[in-house]
């Protein structure tokens, strides 16, 4: 049972809607989580939904949204490996920064302790 034939004028609503929500979780996903893969696999599920809901309401074969649906999730993915090669120095740094600021936190606290040490050996020393 259709219910609407498709207006000319909704495709290109839902373009562009899909085209801008792929991009923002694509951005989301990418940049913000640093989950690169989500990105494509979350687009490809919402879309492929889309692809079997929509065909109920409006005069549309499910085969050319399950296709768009699948065009967006490689631009997806060709946008998750962009960002993933973008911030592949970011997060090296990142890293970096993160061990090297442990080893001082390590070495204070080993500094720390042989003070101590030293402090409660000369105290006894001293007492005795």
């Amino acid at each position: 049972m259709v219910l609407n034939s498709i207006n000319f004028y909704e495709i290109p609503n839902f373009l562009l809607i899909s085209i801008v929500g792929m991009i923002l979780i694509a951005l989301i996903f990418g940049l913000v989580l640093g989950r690169f893969i989500f990105a494509p696999i979350l687009t490809f599920v919402l879309l492929g939904i889309a692809a079997f809901i929509l065909p109920n309401f409006f005069d549309i074969k499910f085969q050319p949204l399950l296709g768009y649906a699948a065009f967006l999730t490689v631009l997806s993915l060709l946008l998750s490996i962009l960002f993933w090669f973008m911030t592949k120095d970011y997060r090296k740094n990142k890293k970096l920064k993160l061990q090297a600021k442990l080893q001082q936190k390590k070495f204070d606290e080993n500094q720390n302790r042989a003070e101590m040490e030293s402090i409660k050996h000369h105290e006894n020393l001293t007492n005795h």
